[in-house]
């Protein structure tokens, strides 16, 4: 038993006794007072007898007398046996020791006798009561500790002798049982509070909140590395246009279970929907070699995902990767995925994309907005450079023509390659102007510099080339260089030109007439139909650097080049090497018949610093 309970019986044991003190001395007083109105009475009746003359004899020359001829049933009382004492010298009756004969009474003490009888067993009796319901008490009260110290209530086990005890448990009990049941409310309603804020609605994980929250969090951390992946499925657009929203929904469900299952691998990771149709994925503690395999393998399983009838299966599912350190801002990490993302679907047909560390060091990432600001005044203030890398004949060594190389300045004076800004350019949709602005700005330098006769190529993006308006600005620059006649050439990605045949193809015979040399880039990336050779009047094609890469170990890439050129000498197109590194690479390139290479093993690509590059 605890000691407050304890101190409480004590205090009650003490309270007790002072009652029962001041209930033996309130009947003893009463005794004393009846004892002291009877001899009050007595007094009055030997006064009576002393007046009327009766005869009151001492006994033994004592000071007590004998009342004779005393009428018996005259006196209230007979108590005490009648002895009286008369005092001499006052001449009145006054009884002997009245405090002395109240106690040594009989009836006194068998009083006094049945008192304290009653008072140890009603004492006991109460003691045991009480303390049985102190002890329920202290049973509640260490059940509440209990609970406190736990932070859970458990059921209370305790048998009721009495039925109060057992309607104040039932009490109890239905209380705990209503608190536990305001617990579970509270718990249900604070998850679908969380639920509501935190989870997308319709898929069941995560929405944007919470994936900006945990990458958030996480970063915090020291020394942390990881990744984030974009996943986006552009195509469910054209699903939810064609088979209607439950269609859309019920694919997109079945994108994040494939995706959920190739994670599972991951000792953690977090699964968001970023919007309708892109979901995010962040990876933390993984290297970046476990990034570069995960995005392939999880971008083989969401390809196997059957599509209903008219959906493109190759432009479907596209990536962009991030990956990050502990001194990057989540903003800087979201921009570099949505980068990679847009670097991505540039290319064209369903696959993966992640910069290459460092590549983005020197560009602070921005955001769509930023980025719509700085592209418009650099085109506004013609901040973009272009570059020259010439493409060596395989036979004389000579230049057989250069490609141009832009990137932009910005406002510290940085160069931004082309591989970073142009994704974001297309997504700002400002592709055309700077397509445009580059041209302009490449005829001028060709003009300039009179004595340069080789061949220039210039990239030119599918969105540029299928924009309404762009043949004709496109012709209108070009026929203000006359003299550049035979030396533009425009480069066009082979996937490009077999994906958009028929749209691509009026507009390509338009610009081949007007002079102007087309040549399929990045010839092997992706495995495509060579028929687009029929289609179109390629003048030369140019080996993807995927291709070319380590060229004298890979046995299959080498047979790829030998049918490639079956089908090219017979139209007399020449083929070029995209990003030769290495002598080996060389040698083994003019064994396989190729006419001309490119890249860092023969320079760097040269700045082209000319007067006339001001637009007017």
């Amino acid at each position: 038993m605890s000691s407050a309970v304890k101190d409480l019986l004590e205090t009650t044991n003490r309270i007790l006794k002072r009652i029962f003190v001041g209930i033996y001395l309130l009947v003893s007083f009463c005794l004393l007072g009846t004892v002291y109105q009877q001899q009050n009475n007595t007094h009055d009746e030997v006064e009576h007898l002393l007046a009327n003359n009766i005869a009151i004899t001492q006994l033994n020359n004592s000071s007590l007398y004998s009342i004779s001829d005393f009428p018996q049933n005259s006196l209230k009382t007979n108590l005490f046996y009648r002895q009286i004492a008369l005092s001499e010298s006052h001449h009145y009756i006054n009884f002997q020791q009245p405090y002395l004969i109240l106690l040594t009474s009989p009836i006194y003490l068998f009083l006094s006798f049945i008192l304290f009888v009653v008072f140890i067993t009603s004492k006991k009796t109460f003691m045991r009561t009480y303390q049985a319901e102190l002890s329920t008490l202290d049973k509640l009260k260490s059940w509440a500790n209990l609970a406190i110290i736990r932070g859970e209530a458990s059921e209370i086990k305790t048998v009721a002798s009495k039925e109060k005890h057992h309607e104040i448990l039932t009490t109890i009990q239905g209380m705990q049982q209503q608190l536990y049941n305001n617990v579970v409310s509270d718990i249900s309603s604070d998850q679908n509070i969380r639920a509501s804020v935190l989870l997308d609605q319709e898929t069941r994980i995560g929405n944007r909140a919470f994936f900006d929250n945990r990458l958030q969090a996480f970063l915090k951390d020291e020394d942390v590395q990881g990744a984030v992946l974009l996943i986006q499925f552009k195509e469910l657009e054209l699903v939810q246009s064609l088979y209607g929203y439950q269609q859309a929904m019920s694919l997109l469900s079945l994108l994040i279970q494939v995706t959920k299952q190739r994670l599972q691998g991951q000792p953690n990771y977090f699964l968001a929907r970023r919007s309708d149709f892109e979901l995010s994925v962040l990876l933390p503690g993984v290297f970046i070699n476990e990034v570069e395999k995960l995005s392939e393998r999880l971008l083989k399983n969401l390809q196997s995902v059957t599509l209903p009838i008219g959906i493109n299966q190759e432009e479907f599912i596209h990536i962009g990767v991030s990956y990050f350190g502990h001194d990057q801002a989540a903003y800087q990490v979201m921009s570099e995925a949505d980068m990679a993302l847009r670097t991505a679907q540039l290319q064209g047909p369903s696959q993966w994309f992640m910069f290459e560390i460092g590549e983005l060091e020197a560009v602070k990432t921005k955001g769509s907005l930023k980025w719509r600001t700085f592209l418009s005044s650099a085109i506004d203030s013609n901040a973009f450079v272009i570059f020259f890398q010439p493409v060596i004949a395989c036979d004389t060594a000579q230049v057989l023509h250069h490609e141009v190389l832009s990137k932009v300045r910005d406002k510290d004076g940085a160069l931004i390659s082309a591989r970073v800004f142009l994704p974001m350019a297309r997504k700002c949709g400002l592709t055309v102007k700077i397509d445009l602005l580059i041209l302009e700005q490449v005829c001028r330098v060709l003009a300039y510099e009179k004595k340069q006769h080789d061949g220039c190529s210039i990239n030119i993006s599918i969105d540029s080339l299928l924009s309404a308006d762009f043949v004709s600005t496109f012709l209108e620059i070009i026929t203000r260089f006359p003299e550049l006649k035979g030396q533009l050439m425009i480069e066009i990605s082979e996937y490009q030109l077999v994906s958009h045949s028929g749209e691509l193809a009026p507009v390509i015979n338009t610009i081949s007439g007007a002079g102007v040399k087309i040549i399929a880039d990045k010839v092997g990336q992706y495995v495509v139909s060579a028929n687009y050779l029929n289609l179109y009047p390629i003048h030369a094609m140019k080996l993807h650097r995927s291709i070319v890469l380590n060229i004298d170990q890979k046995t299959e890439n080498q047979v790829f080049i030998q049918s490639l050129k079956t089908l090219a000498e017979p139209k007399n197109i020449p083929i070029y090497a995209l990003g030769v590194e290495q002598q080996t690479e060389w040698r083994t390139l003019l064994q396989l018949g190729v006419k001309g290479g490119q890249g860092h093993f023969f320079t760097e690509p040269v700045a082209q610093v000319a007067k006339a590059i001001h637009l007017h």
